[in-house]
């Protein structure tokens, strides 16, 4: 009866978790799945066996299995292609589990100042239901991810990757446990395999998530201020109204430069890791091409993971710089030229820094936006076509 009324509790609470429209709702639900191995930002310190056992797997089944393969069984260029799309996975893998290791501390930092924004938006009292109607968008789009790649992973690839079958993957499987067509070998390499894939689930797919939303929620932080700045036309028609003008002016103030603060410290976060992710998904996505048709299929949840989180970089990264220059627009249209001196002053030095361009960088060389997205698809394309004809 404990274990059943403890299971209802947990149920109920994520049945509100997945009602409710919160920025602190919204890192729940992403860490939930680092919560059940022991390393959500919450904690001051990781929990130290999940990281020997995923580190230790990933070294043994993708280090090992990949180096072994390419040095005894590999034969010709396709074998070689799909060997490196597993040094692809195991680089990505490495990069984002180092990430969580070491940006801990600026990641709650991060998070308690994105935190403070949405409440100061909250307690504005403007646009209430635009802010509950945002939160909710980026919840959706949370919740679509996940079940995207998780469908992903537990439909195709690993069924696939429990076959054991090497010429699949180019990949040695459990190397030193032989043979693997028998018992109890075979189980025990299938269990070791498994959980090495569920473990790179949840440390990648949960780095995606995390970026998802700080950039998310940035971009909406930066529309609810357009919005708000925009009201000062209307406070201006009435004089009697400009000291709610001048507080408000203030609030916006520390906002915009809360958030600024905050974009910093997402550029320090992502810049670096964005940069290998750049690179690995580009191989993946290219090597992919490069495949016969037959083996299509076994790649396909690796090229899709790879195309969908290309893509949500660039749309996302895009979507801060549009938010950014919609802000800034904001801030020259609010009528400061009907306010007083200190006032215009103040709208000055905010319009300045506002006029900064407001990007993401991968390895601080690659702007993350829309145009890098069809430039590299179309160099990948291209490259592809010259070396298929």
């Amino acid at each position: 009866m404990e274990c059943f009324s403890r299971a209802q509790d947990g149920f109920h609470r994520l049945k509100k978790r997945l009602r409710e429209n919160s920025f602190d709702n919204l890192v729940c639900l992403v860490m939930v799945m680092p919560s059940l191995v022991g390393f959500e930002i919450t904690r001051k310190k990781i929990f130290v066996p999940f990281w020997i056992i995923h580190l230790s797997l990933l070294t043994y089944v993708y280090g090992v299995g990949s180096l072994v393969y390419q040095a005894k069984h590999a034969r010709v260029a396709s074998d070689f292609i799909k060997s490196f799309v597993n040094v692809s996975i195991l680089v990505l893998t490495v990069n984002n589990s180092y990430w969580w290791l070491t940006h801990r501390d600026l990641l709650r930092n991060v998070l308690r100042k994105a935190n403070a924004s949405d409440k100061m938006t909250i307690q504005a009292g403007l646009f209430v239901d635009k802010h509950q109607h945002s939160l909710s968008i980026i919840k959706r789009i949370l919740i679509i991810f996940y079940f995207i790649n998780l469908t992903n992973e537990f439909t195709s690839y690993l069924p696939k990757r429990a076959e054991l079958n090497e010429k699949t993957f180019s990949m040695t499987p459990c190397v030193g446990i032989k043979p693997l067509t028998s018992s109890p070998q075979r189980e025990v390499c299938i269990v070791l395999t498994s959980l090495q894939e569920l473990t790179i689930v949840i440390v990648v797919l949960n780095f995606q998530t995390m970026m998802l939303l700080l950039i998310a929620h940035t971009s909406t932080m930066y529309q609810l201020l357009s919005d708000e700045i925009m009201t000062f036309n209307t406070i201006l028609t009435n004089p009697s109204n400009y000291d709610l003008l001048k507080e408000r002016l203030g609030v916006i103030i520390k906002r915009h430069i809360l958030t600024l603060d905050i974009i910093k410290d997402i550029r320090v976060l992502y810049s670096i890791p964005m940069g290998i992710n750049f690179g690995s998904n580009a191989v993946c996505m290219c090597f992919f091409f490069f495949l016969e048709p037959e083996e299509y299929f076994n790649f396909m949840p690796i090229s899709m993971y790879c195309f969908i989180v290309f893509f949500l970089y660039c749309f996302l990264g895009q979507r801060l710089t549009n938010a950014a220059e919609v802000f800034s627009r904001a801030v020259y249209s609010c009528g400061w030229e009907l306010m007083d001196i200190k006032e215009q002053r103040a709208i000055s030095i905010m319009l300045l820094q506002s006029q900064k361009e407001v990007d993401l960088l991968a390895a601080d060389l690659i702007p993350v936006n829309m145009l890098t997205f069809a430039s590299t698809s179309q160099g990948i394309y291209k490259f592809v076509t010259v070396f298929k004809l």
